[in-house]
């Protein structure tokens, strides 16, 4: 029964991580002006919540939420890979931050080749630092509990 469990609990890992690797590279193909047009839907959306970060020229411009998002969306996939490592014992730590590290690289391409759109180092940077931050607060979170 346990044995099932795990499995089922690995399964869930698994599925969760491919629903966030179609949600960031489904919208690395999303052409420049619609993604543009998205970025500046949420901002009003988060200017609503927010009325103090109305006046800020980066927050008003979309690039600091954008690069928010990035390192976001980064972080969630980097705390689903090290909660797999953790389940499976199949992985160790050098291969989930190479697979973090691919996902940026991969991400970035496909961004190369959508209009509109231009892969750039410095977000494979800031994609790293979030994968990185979610292997750090589970791998932590972890230690505190054993």
């Amino acid at each position: 029964m346990a044995a099932k469990r795990k499995n089922d609990h690995k399964r869930l890992i698994i599925i969760l991580i491919i629903i966030t690797l179609v949600f960031i590279w489904g919208n690395s193909m999303i052409p420049g002006k619609l993604s543009s047009d998205m970025t500046d839907w949420l901002k009003g959306v988060l200017s609503k919540l927010f009325p103090f970060m109305k006046g800020e020229e980066q927050a008003s411009s979309g690039h600091l939420l954008r690069k928010c998002m990035h390192f976001t969306e980064y972080m969630i996939l980097g705390t689903e890979m090290t909660c797999l490592k953790n389940a499976s014992r199949k992985l160790d730590n050098h291969g989930v931050l190479l697979m973090g590290l691919l996902a940026a690289m991969i991400d970035e391409t496909i961004q190369l080749f959508t209009p509109g759109r231009a892969g750039m180092l410095q977000d494979v940077w800031l994609d790293s630092a979030g994968f990185l931050t979610g292997f750090v607060i589970v791998t932590f979170i972890r230690k505190i509990r054993a």
